[in-house]
C-alpha cells in the first residue's frame, strides 16, 4: 500500500533540492525511501532519486551504516521522539565517508497518526586531513571490527595511535561524542538488528554484542532509543 504525503510536505522538500550539502528524505514506516532530494541521490552511486524511491537504507548502504539508520528510524518510531543532532557516518560524492548531522521527526497525518519518517543530514565537511581524523578513522573501524569484545578506551587509543587523554579531546572535539559512547552506540545499532529478526533470546543477544549481560543491553538499549529490547521486539520478542 502507497504512503500519502500531504503535498504541503513534498512542496516543502522541493526546497532541499539546491542545496548540496543537505540530504533530505521522506520514508514510509517500514523504512523504505519515498523521496529523496538530488543531495541524497549524489551519495548514492549508480542510482536516481526515482531509482531509490521504494528501497530501504540495507539496500543501497552499507550493512554497517544501514544498521545504524534503521536503529535511528525506530528510535523515532517507537518513542515518538525526533531524534536531534546525531553525529553519523554517510558516503559523500565519490563513495568517501563523511560526517553528517542528522535530525529525524516523524511526519503525521490530520487525525496525528504517524505517516511517514522525515530525515535532514547535514555535510560537516570535516576536512580529512584535519589532525587527528586519521586517528579517529582508524578507533571507529576497531570499533566496528570488535565491539563483541570487551573493547577498552586504550584498545581504540592504540589503534588510533594516540594516548587515551587525546583521543577523548578529539573525538569530543570534532565528532561530538566520547569513545565510551561510541562503542555503547555501536553496540546497541547492532542488538537492534537482532532483536528485531526475533530468533534468538535477549540474553544470547547481549552476550554476542559485547554487553556484560541482558539487564546492561536493556539499559543501554532504553537510553539511546527510548524503549526497551522487549518493546521493540513486540508480539515476536523471544522470552
Amino acid at each position: 500500500m502507497s504512503t500519502e504525503i500531504p503535498l504541503g510536505t513534498l512542496q516543502l522538500a522541493e526546497l532541499f533540492d539546491g542545496l548540496p550539502r543537505v540530504m533530505f528524505s521522506l520514508k514510509d514506516l517500514d523504512g523504505r525511501y519515498i523521496f529523496v532530494n538530488q543531495a541524497f541521490a549524489a551519495r548514492v552511486p549508480h542510482l536516481t532519486a526515482s531509482e531509490i524511491v521504494g528501497r530501504t537504507a540495507h539496500d543501497i548502504f552499507e550493512p554497517e551504516l544501514a544498521i545504524s539508520y534503521r536503529a535511528q528510524d525506530l528510535a523515532v518510531l517507537r518513542s515518538g521522539h525526533p531524534v536531534r543532532r546525531q553525529l553519523e557516518l554517510i558516503t559523500r560524492p565519490g563513495g568517501a565517508l563523511g560526517w553528517y548531522i542528522t535530525n529525524k521527526t516523524l511526519l503525521r497525518n490530520s487525525n496525528s497518526q504517524p505517516v511517514a519518517i522525515i530525515a535532514v543530514s547535514v555535510d560537516e565537511q570535516i576536512p580529512a586531513n584535519q589532525p587527528g581524523m586519521r586517528g579517529l578513522e582508524m578507533a571507529i573501524a576497531t570499533v566496528h571490527a570488535r565491539y563483541r569484545e570487551p573493547l577498552s578506551i586504550g584498545d581504540l587509543a592504540q589503534s588510533a595511535g594516540m594516548s587515551m587523554a587525546m583521543l577523548e579531546r578529539r573525538m569530543k572535539r570534532l565528532i561530538g561524542q566520547t569513545p565510551h559512547r561510541l562503542i555503547v552506540r555501536v553496540r546497541v545499532e547492532e542488538a537492534v538488528e537482532l532483536i528485531l529478526r526475533g530468533d534468538q533470546r535477549l540474553a544470547e543477544i547481549a552476550s554476542e554484542c559485547g554487553f556484560t549481560d541482558q539487564a546492561a543491553m536493556s539499559k543501554q538499549v532504553k537510553q539511546l532509543l527510548g524503549v526497551s529490547p522487549r518493546d521493540l521486539r513486540g508480539a515476536q520478542r523471544v522470552e
